[in-house]
């Protein structure tokens, strides 16, 4: 008997991986544009603004090294200068006035201010204290300038600046307690002397909650032994003298 020829069920069924010459173009897979890509493209469309930039920043710093450097060597210059007229009082005056608002120059103004304070020009004393102080940035020595600047008026014979000005020293939280004591002294000793025995005691008073440990404590416990027993003799007065620490 001859076989029978069955048609195979497995040859009517698509195959299981088509060729890609029957696939659909529809479905390929889209490909994204790298990284390389997009950043060409930014740098096509922005590369005048980007470089801008680049130039600006590269001009900033080279401004900013150049200013420390100007500023450096002017510094060393100004010492220098300085060195050369320490020591003599006829150049110290017209180095301070060129090199006006700087430290070093305040403290040219403060050398010329007490040799004029030495020489009894308690007017010519009190312009350059009050120069100095219009440039010296450390605290002791500002605060000897203001002080100078008041003593110097009053032996100037300018009691009611002088008195002002000290007046403001003591009040003036920014200062030093020292510097602040030191007025607030002189203020005692001023009105001791024009017989405010009351007024003066206040005012030692005042120092001792102020500075309790600082130098002035001490002239303001003698000034107030006196003061109680009696003997509240002046001790400055129109004397006063710009102390030097």
């Amino acid at each position: 008997m001859a076989a029978l020829s069955l048609p195979n069920p497995m040859s009517q069924l698509p195959p299981a991986h088509p060729s890609s010459s029957h696939a659909d173009p529809s479905a390929a897979h889209v490909v994204e544009p790298g990284f390389e890509v997009t950043v060409q493209a930014i740098w096509a469309k922005n590369r005048g603004f980007i470089l801008l930039l680049g130039v600006a920043a590269l001009l900033a710093i080279v401004g900013r090294e150049g200013w420390q450097y100007f500023s450096e060597m002017r510094e060393q210059s100004l010492r220098q200068q300085y060195a050369q007229v320490s020591d003599k009082p006829d150049q110290l005056g017209a180095f301070a006035e060129a090199n006006s608002g700087h430290p070093l120059a305040g403290v040219a103004y403060l050398q010329v201010a007490d040799r004029k304070f030495e020489a009894a020009d308690y007017k010519g004393a009190a312009t350059f204290y009050t120069k100095a102080a219009g440039s010296l940035k450390n605290e002791a020595l500002l605060g000897r300038a203001k002080l100078g600047s008041a003593i110097s008026q009053i032996n100037g014979g300018d009691n009611a600046a002088g008195e002002a000005s000290l007046k403001a020293l003591s009040a003036d939280q920014t200062l030093t307690k020292a510097v602040r004591a030191e007025a607030t002294y002189h203020l005692a000793s001023l009105a001791n002397e024009a017989g405010k025995s009351d007024e003066a005691k206040k005012l030692a008073e005042e120092i001792l909650k102020l500075d309790l440990n600082g130098p002035w404590a001490q002239r303001a416990t003698m000034l107030l032994g006196n003061l109680q027993s009696g003997n509240g003799s002046p001790a400055n007065g129109l004397g006063l003298k710009v102390e030097s620490k």
